[in-house]
């Protein structure tokens, strides 16, 4: 049976920058190791976020260039592997791709933490933009008290708006959660196992579906390969209830599939 493809995309930063990184320095547990590192990080995740663009829009080739270039700037970026994983899967260079998939793993801590103080960045520069605004809205509100004309009240309250739903945007960025350093994603699982599958180690390839569903239990694809593998190996109401589980989640199922299987269910109605 084809594994269903993987349609994960990482949410990755948009932009990078070094302001307020002098205070992450000036923290009393964050070592000169851990400086060089997130030095590194800053420089290689530039390239990385290229790599990425390129592999989104099915240049594959320069896709592959920047991650390896990623990597020769920080060794342990774990989605720069996660990503040429991908690739080496599309080349059906499927050792190579398996090699990668357990360097993402390794590395994912790293990475995390790494992302974590990028994210530290972010929300001291996110508060000061916050701060700006409450100033700017203080004065706006000011403003408009004291205006007179319609045209003039009818301007400072259109600033007013636009800068209120500029505070809610970066309030809402505020509030996202940051990255777990513990918790290897779920589609690394699941990208694992879709390797081992072409690689034929079933057993394998099922143990990391089952991870996948254990982290994301909302994982509709994992369901669905999960369901390919109990057809193949014979239990075929166990493969209709990973298939109701895939379609439940929003896996797109192959409806031949699920024939054959409704079939399978009526000819051997003990398995």
């Amino acid at each position: 049976m084809k594994v269903s493809k993987i349609l994960f995309i990482i949410p990755f930063f948009l932009s990078i920058f070094l302001v307020g990184s002098v205070l992450i320095y000036g923290q009393e547990d964050y070592t000169r190791k851990e400086k060089k590192l997130f030095q590194k990080f800053l420089l290689a995740n530039k390239i990385f976020e290229k790599g990425q663009a390129h592999f989104l829009e099915g240049k594959w080739k320069n896709s592959e260039k920047e991650l390896k270039e990623c990597l020769q700037k920080m060794p342990e970026h774990a989605d720069a592997y996660f990503y040429l994983a991908q690739l080496f899967y599309r080349y059906k260079n499927y050792q190579q791709a398996l090699d990668y998939i357990f360097k993402a793993k390794a590395n994912y801590k790293i990475l995390a933490k790494m992302k974590i103080n990028f994210e530290h960045l972010r929300i001291l520069d996110l508060q000061k933009k916050k701060n700006a605004l409450e100033g700017r809205l203080s004065t706006l509100r000011e403003y408009l008290a004291k205006a007179t004309s319609r045209d003039q009240r009818s301007k400072l309250q259109r600033a007013i708006a636009n800068a209120e739903n500029e505070k809610t945007t970066i309030d809402n960025r505020l509030n996202r959660p940051l990255p777990s350093p513990e918790q290897i994603p779920a589609d690394y699982y699941y990208f694992h196992g879709n390797i081992l599958f072409r690689l034929k180690r079933f057993q394998e390839a099922y143990d990391q579906y089952r991870e996948t569903i254990r982290i994301n239990p909302k994982h509709g694809e994992a369901y669905n390969n999960l369901a390919n593998l109990y057809y193949m190996a014979r239990k075929y109401q166990k493969a209709l209830d990973y298939l109701n589980m895939a379609e439940e989640n929003g896996a797109k199922i192959n409806p031949a599939f699920k024939k054959a299987v409704l079939r399978a269910i009526k000819k051997y109605p003990k398995n």
